[in-house]
């Protein structure tokens, strides 16, 4: 029997077959599923803080219940076996409050979990088709390691970006390299909303500030192929135990990471992620967010100067100026990297 795969569940396979979420090795029992939610530990204890699960409609539980094994597709191509452990159900009300804490149904992340399939799928990975890989973009967690280990890093910092870089990624990156001896720069890539910024543009953009610019051969690239869950400070761990598995030994976290609207407080997630810093077993490095002081002439994340002299720097502000076919001033983001954008560079 074939099932065929949305992509975030292919993105999930592959990422769960090449180890990037040590330390959950296949999708989720009922029982690691509300163990997660509520304690965000396997049932063996181990930390692990968001479930990763495939999830099905009535129509097609009633086609598979009775398989054993079953041939998972996307689109045309073959991805695996997934050996068949359990069918299940949740309260998914109830489970995605918890999961997003928010009853809002405007949550993005509630919204599409609610939306999505009422049965759930317990299955392990098997037979995977390496041939798969050949046409996407994916870091190997071995190859980073290797890295690490021939460069002889001590200390490396992760730094989770969604963004072509600007003046104050560069801040950010620099306040890294004071802490640590080596920065790994890991944008996540895979699925995108409307006015994001594409992949290529993301990719580009980073490789021109490393090749380009720093030349620095501590600090190394690579990318995250996955997708958002704007799960905020519980997303936020997710992403530092997956730079944990890559390698890193520290993680960096500013401001509403892995935030949607106002959901969650600005530096919610760095206060959670140093509260599990024991279990997470990296070392969280937080900050306030930089900005652009006028009268500094630079960018910092504190000075004495007033209100009205900081100017925010962040990707929405950047792509609106593309947007209104307006330049990007040199102070909020290199012309290097500028000039490699247009409104083609955004979905």
């Amino acid at each position: 029997m074939k099932l065929k795969l949305e992509y975030n569940n292919l993105l999930d396979v592959i990422n769960l077959n090449f180890k990037v979420y040590n330390p959950l090795k296949e999708f989720v029992s009922k029982k690691n599923f509300i163990s997660i939610v509520k304690k965000k530990r396997l049932t063996d204890n181990k930390f692990f803080p968001i479930p990763i699960f495939i999830n099905i409609s009535q129509n097609l539980y009633d086609k598979l219940k009775t398989y054993k094994n079953i041939q998972a597709y996307y689109k045309s191509k073959k991805v695996c076996d997934l050996k068949i452990k359990s069918f299940y159900t949740l309260n998914k009300i109830r489970v995605g409050e918890s999961l997003f804490k928010t009853k809002n149904k405007k949550h993005p992340g509630l919204t599409r979990f609610l939306k999505s399939g009422d049965y759930f799928i317990q299955c392990k990975i098997e037979n995977f088709n390496h041939k798969i890989m050949k046409n996407l973009n994916f870091t190997y967690p071995s190859k980073i390691k290797s890295i690490f280990l021939k460069r002889r890093l001590k200390t490396v910092v992760g730094f989770h970006t969604r963004n072509v870089p600007h003046r104050a990624h560069e801040w950010i990156h620099q306040y890294g390299l004071k802490k640590c001896n080596a920065l790994f720069i890991h944008p996540l890539i895979g699925q995108y909303k409307k006015k994001e910024y594409k992949e290529k543009a993301i990719i580009k953009g980073n490789l021109k500030l490393i090749k380009s610019i720093y030349k620095n051969k501590n600090v190394i690239f690579g990318l995250l192929n996955s997708y958002p869950r704007y799960a905020g400070p519980r997303e936020a761990l997710f992403h530092a135990l997956i730079r944990k598995n890559y390698g890193c030994t520290h993680f960096m976290l500013g401001r509403d990471h892995a935030g949607v609207g106002k959901y969650y407080t600005k530096y919610e997630s760095q206060k959670l992620c140093i509260k599990h810093e024991k279990y997470l077993k990296v070392k969280i490095i937080s900050f306030k967010e930089p900005y652009l002081c006028t009268s500094c002439k630079k960018v910092v994340n504190k000075c004495n100067h007033k209100k009205n002299n900081k100017v925010l720097i962040n990707g929405t502000k950047i792509r609106n100026l593309i947007f209104s076919g307006k330049k990007i001033p040199d102070k909020l983001m290199r012309k290097q990297i500028s000039k490699t954008l247009s409104k083609s560079s955004i979905i």
